[in-house]
Formats: C-alpha cells, structure tokens, sequence
C-alpha cells in the first residue's frame, strides 16, 4: 500500500500529465464498483494494466474505494434489475448470454450489470473532476503544502519519515 501512496504522491508532484492520474482514478472506481470474481473484473482489470496511467493512483483508488463500495450495493442493484428489466433488450441479453464465455462476465446479475454501468457513467465526470483537482492542488496548493508548520511536523512522524527514506516521494523531503 506504501508504495501505491509513494507512487500516487510522485504523480502528483511530477510533471506527468494530470489526464494520467484521472484516468487511473475513474478506472480504479469503475473496477471498485464492479463485483470481483468475474470474467467481466478480470477483463477490465487486464486491460487498466496496458493502458497507460498511473498505477500508484489506479491501485490506490481501487484499494480506497473498493471499501466503501457495499453500502452501495441495494442501489447499484436495483439500477441493474431496471437496465436488465427492459424488454426491448432481451434478445440482445439472450444472444450475449449464449456467446461462449460472456455468460462469465455475469452481465446478466443485477449488481454487476448495475455496478457496471455505474462505473460507465462516472466515468468521464470523475476524470474531468480529478484532472481539475491535480491541477488546482499543482498550481495553488503544492506551495502552501509544503512550507505549512504542519506539513514540516508531518514529515518529522517516525513512520513519515521511514516511508520518505524508503525512495523519493517526487519533491516530498524531510
């Protein structure tokens, strides 16, 4: 988990493109939401790891946000049953079903078709809302960071200053 920090942190603070720390951030929210032990999680999961992002955020959002995920599992599901529900649909659900090794993606449970949507949908405004946060904390807030009395007392904690020696943090020094 330190390492994703450490790796999250670096971004933050490099000059790398704040696109790559946002759309590591949607996608890890996109896999939270989806329930694990599916060939639909494994696929998406694949193919986060080839996509260039940053890895320290995807992990670390998909660590974070994987916890709070279950409380909403009722609405995430009633949304998959209402999507799943439409009749105009049923033959496409019916065709995929009976493609080899679709049926394994689970598309057809409520709370996978649900998360999964979800995840669709939040996708672009969470991108959009990480890309400006990365910029506002780069253009405003960095400074004001790390000359703060409290960032300086931060830095001096046992388990900080243990973590910062173990690499460099992208411009985060004791």
């Amino acid at each position: 988990m330190f390492r994703y920090i450490k790796s999250f942190i670096k971004a933050l603070n490099a000059n790398s493109h704040p696109g790559d720390i946002a759309h590591a951030v949607a996608a890890g929210l996109l896999l939270a939401l989806v329930p694990k032990a599916n060939l639909l999680w494994i696929a998406l999961f694949v193919l986060f790891m080839v996509i260039r992002m940053n890895k320290g955020a995807f992990f670390l959002s998909l660590i974070l946000l994987s916890l709070a995920v279950p409380v909403l599992d009722t609405p995430l599901e009633l949304a998959g049953y209402a999507f799943l529900s439409i009749p105009a649909l049923h033959p496409l659900f019916e065709t995929l079903y009976q493609t080899p090794f679709v049926g394994l993606t689970r598309f057809n449970n409520s709370l996978v078709m649900g998360s999964f949507l979800a995840g669709l949908l939040l996708y672009i405004p969470v991108y959009f809302l990480f890309t400006a946060l990365v910029k506002v904390y780069r253009n405003k807030l960095h400074g004001k960071i790390v000359n703060s009395k409290l960032y300086k007392i931060f830095l001096n904690l046992p388990l900080i200053k243990q973590i910062a020696n173990a690499s460099d943090l992208g411009g985060i020094h004791s």
